[in-house]
């Protein structure tokens, strides 16, 4: 049981991590270093059938840092990093941390668009392209930046080849391996890394990303989450373009000289198998990858592992308490950050749901659905009372100051002023969250992704949650749609069945009327093969909103109209009258 004493000891953990100050040189790259002398012969990185250990590793990034200044590249360049889960990023990633260069990790699952956006708005002048998405490259290298292509080079990779007369130039690591100039001088105030943002309602941006925040919030997370000991292993197959893998487990890692496991992506059926051949004790986790995981057929390698702590976000009650009884995993750190955000939480106490208490100088302030903005009384914000959602917002101060983006505007936008008090300065997560009378915070859902209907708050993820236990669903995702001639966006979901069930409209209606109030119930349920996620395994809505409820595209669409005990499927004579109603009556009756 964690205690009071506890609780206190590991927030002054978290605050000694948070002041260092931003003229310390103690980044991440030079702590690897430091670790290559001191424990050298310690295991860092398990990647397939390879092992690295601390010198080993070092060693490999000195090589890239001189191939970078072979190459020309120098301090304050932007280095963009288009490569799959493999060492070689990690030494590309470090390696520009030695030298000053600012590198922007690009999706590796975005194409065409998408894709030309991300090298656009980060300012790539130099690009590093692993050869397994040469692809993707060469399909927009006509919408590349001036003159990037020329200053692109093919980090080739044995599992996926670059194809042959790309003309484009190889990346060729240096023989030499002693430590680069100017390694030392790097301080934590230096910008180190653009991260994008997930992109599940729109396009990403660029979060900048100090040296300070790459670096910091290891130890803090090493210390609270992991609680390290000698020979822990902690396995990630998300991402390393992303937050969670970089900070949650890459980060933590070097600054506690622990060993990271690799896994090239996620896969449900080879999860418990890397879990056993990497002799994990821990992984890092997003909620949606953790669904698939209880939604695997039983093993018997469930619980003959040696995993003692898990540590992510977004993690579900009720996939919670499945993980936990079905995989006997003694220990469950849920927190909350977003990748430019100023404010984190994490639950110490273990209270299923929650990602901790409301702390640091944080604020729950009420959203005004029907304006789109705040709720404000004699000019100041609301908070809302216990029980009730509220938007979390993270005070700009010294110690919690807000970078933004590389694009100027959409930082201003993400930041509230005169918020309680006259000149005070708040960053807007955009999160709703709930909040109990022990100030224990709730996940509650996206303003973006929360809707208004019948004049109420619908929650998208209290709606996905009662979907995904009705018999026969395998996995949904709730949005809202406009309807003409009502008010709002009514409820949709996407929803996919398990292997040989047919859709059952009666039995859902059934369920659904059991546990959520009218105005939550989805007023449409489309039936799909499987849901678009992002690289990090968010549901990613923005085309599925852009789709509405117009049938066609070889997906059922089922609708409930008031008064009806069962979803039936939209025809194209519904759909019309439906469009065509002019009054809730009308469409009501339809």
């Amino acid at each position: 049981m964690v205690t009071a004493v506890d609780r206190a000891r590991s927030y002054a953990v978290l605050v000694r991590g948070l002041l260092e100050g931003p003229g310390s040189h103690r980044t991440l790259a030079a702590e690897l270093e430091r670790r290559s002398r001191s424990d050298g012969t310690r295991p860092f990185l398990r990647y397939a059938d390879h092992e690295f250990d601390y010198f080993e590793a070092d060693l490999a990034v000195n090589r890239v840092a001189h191939g970078y200044l072979a190459a020309g590249l120098k301090q304050g360049d932007v280095l963009a990093l288009l490569m799959e889960n493999r060492p070689e990023f990690i030494w590309h990633y470090l390696a520009a941390g030695k030298l000053g260069i600012v590198v922007a990790l690009v999706n590796t699952r975005v194409r065409a668009d998408g894709l030309a956006h991300a090298l656009t708005v980060c300012g790539a002048t130099h690009l590093i392209v692993g050869s397994e998405c040469v692809p993707a490259l060469l399909a927009i290298r006509d919408r590349l930046p001036e003159g990037l292509l020329d200053r692109t080079r093919v980090d080739e990779d044995d599992i996926a080849p670059a194809p042959t007369g790309t003309g484009l130039l190889r990346f060729v690591r240096s023989a030499e391996a002693a430590v680069p100039p100017g390694t030392a001088a790097r301080t934590l105030g230096e910008t180190g890394a653009y991260i994008f943002t997930s992109g599940t309602t729109g396009r990403p941006k660029a979060a900048v990303m100090s040296y300070q925040r790459l670096t910091s919030i290891g130890r803090v997370l090493g210390a609270l989450a992991w609680q390290f000991e000698p020979g822990d292993v902690v396995y990630n197959c998300l991402p390393l373009f992303h937050s969670n893998a970089l900070l949650i487990a890459l980060s933590s890692v070097i600054a506690h000289g622990a060993t990271l496991a690799l896994g090239r992506r996620f896969s449900a059926r080879g999860f418990w198998p890397d879990i056993h051949r990497f002799e994990a004790t821990g992984f890092n986790y997003i909620g949606e990858m953790c669904r698939y995981l209880v939604s695997n057929p039983p093993s018997d390698r469930d619980r003959s592992h040696r995993v003692r702590v898990i540590a992510g976000q977004g993690l579900q009650g009720d996939v919670w308490t499945a993980l936990h009884e079905r995989f006997a995993i003694p220990r469950i750190v849920e927190m909350y950050a977003s990748t430019e955000g100023n404010i984190a939480t994490i639950n110490l106490g273990g209270e299923v749901g929650s990602v901790g208490k409301l702390r640091l100088g944080a604020e729950l302030a009420e959203w005004d659905f029907e304006r789109g903005d705040f709720v404000r009384e004699n000019g100041r914000l609301v908070r809302p009372a216990p029980g009730k959602t509220g938007v979390l917002l993270g005070p700009i101060r010294k110690r919690t100051p807000f970078a933004g983006y590389r694009d100027p505007a959409a930082t201003r936008a993400r930041i509230v002023t005169d918020a309680f008090r006259v000149g005070d300065a708040m960053f807007d997560t955009g999160d709703l969250f709930r909040i109990d009378a022990a100030k224990n915070l709730f996940f509650a859902d996206r303003v973006g992704d929360s809707f208004r209907w019948k004049g109420e708050n619908v929650s998208t993820i209290e709606v996905q949650e009662q979907l995904v236990r009705v018999p026969g669903i395998a996995a949904a995702c709730v949005y809202g749609v406009p309807v003409p001639g009502r008010e709002g966006r009514a409820g949709m979901a996407a929803v996919v069945l398990e292997v040989g069930t047919r859709f059952d409209g009666a039995a859902v209606a059934t369920h659904l009327d059991a546990v959520l109030a009218p105005y939550a119930r989805p007023l449409f349920i489309r039936l799909r093969s499987a849901l678009d996620t992002t690289a990090t395994l968010k549901l990613a809505k923005l085309e599925l909103q852009r789709a509405g409820f117009a049938p066609g595209a070889g997906e059922p669409i089922y609708v409930r109209i008031e008064g009806e005990d069962e979803y039936r499927e939209l025809t194209p004579e519904r759909y019309a009258a439906i469009v065509s109603a002019r009054s809730s009556h009308d469409l009501d009756r339809t």
